[in-house]
């Protein structure tokens, strides 16, 4: 009877603590799922933090890289904050453009609050997403990107060889905004598992922290970044829609910059994805007013789309004349 009596009250507290810890955690996720992620106060380059206001925050990472034996990649890396339903959410997506085979392959995951979040240190960048990490070394300046997923990893070093450039408030709307930062041009050494093989590779490649009000309908724009032979880097930030972006900045190989906001721009655009029939057509004619140079972009072979967290954005690599 004295055992029977110690099991009940025994059995009676473990329902109690199993109440209570059942109500505590429904009582933490829903703090969790309505709790923004950290954020830092953005005051780059100096801060490599973050802007607590903005709705959506971007680091992108595009590159040309080649192996010893000439084959070339292309790799676009995107670490990306915003809302989903309301609630913030991380993305890690990863773009490889195989020159070889005229292909893109992506990879991607999306990660929010109630599992998991993003972690930031104050004072230096440090974007980390599970196992994929992008960091700065606040001592070199380089820029280090780990990313480990199924069927694809990759270990980068970024070495900025110019300044990072205030691109400004690019307006989106009455009242919205997006704004830039970019380093036009680094150094980049890696090494990638892709396909089954493994890659080293060398080359160049722009840095980007793009922040703001969520993009709508009128915050479509074309961003294009060239890298000429001669360490001249033109950055072109261009759009038709309301309010018209236009934005040209040119970088030499001494790292001084010039920025052009009178220029003309002429494309002839066919985007088209369906499951049957992909189409890809695009060429642009960028003139300055002062008729300094002219630059024509077509793509070398057919875009990618890739959607990140609820926005639509293409990407192609273009032959440049």
């Amino acid at each position: 009877m004295i055992i029977q009596n110690i099991s009940t009250k025994l059995n009676d507290n473990t329902r109690r603590y199993n109440s209570r810890s059942i109500l505590l955690y429904f009582i933490f996720l829903i703090i969790t799922l309505f709790q923004p992620l950290n954020a830092q106060t953005l005051n780059f380059p100096n801060d490599d933090g973050r802007h607590e206001d903005a709705d959506f925050e971007a680091w992108s990472l595009f590159t040309h890289l080649e192996t010893e034996k000439g084959l070339q990649f292309g790799v676009s890396i995107f670490f990306f904050t915003g809302k989903v339903i309301g609630i913030k959410a991380s993305g890690l997506y990863v773009v490889i453009a195989d020159i070889q085979k005229k292909e893109y392959q992506n990879f991607s995951k999306i990660q929010v609050p109630l599992f998991s979040s993003t972690t930031h240190t104050v004072g230096r960048l440090m974007e980390n997403y599970s196992d994929n990490v992008l960091e700065r070394d606040t001592i070199s300046g380089l820029y280090k990107v780990n990313i480990e997923m199924d069927e694809f990893s990759i270990s980068l070093k970024y070495d900025p060889l110019k300044e990072a450039i205030d691109i400004g408030q690019l307006a989106v709307g009455d009242e919205s905004f997006n704004r830039a930062y970019a380093i036009p041009r680094g150094k980049i050494s890696a090494q990638i598992l892709y396909e089954g093989g493994e890659y080293q590779l060398d080359g160049i490649g722009i840095f980007q922290h793009q922040w703001g009000d969520k993009p709508e309908q009128s915050a479509l724009s074309d961003i294009f970044a060239l890298h000429l032979k001669d360490s001249t880097d033109i950055l072109i930030y261009h759009s038709e829609t309301f309010p018209k972006i236009n934005t040209m900045i040119i970088s030499d190989g001494n790292g001084e910059n010039r920025i052009l906001r009178n220029f003309t721009a002429k494309a002839d655009t066919i985007i088209s994805v369906e499951s049957s029939n992909d189409k890809f057509k695009l060429e642009w004619k960028f003139k300055p007013q002062k008729n300094q140079f002219e630059i024509k972009i077509s793509p070398s072979f057919k875009g990618q789309e890739i959607e990140m967290l609820g926005l639509s954005y293409w990407l192609s690599r273009c032959k440049v004349v």
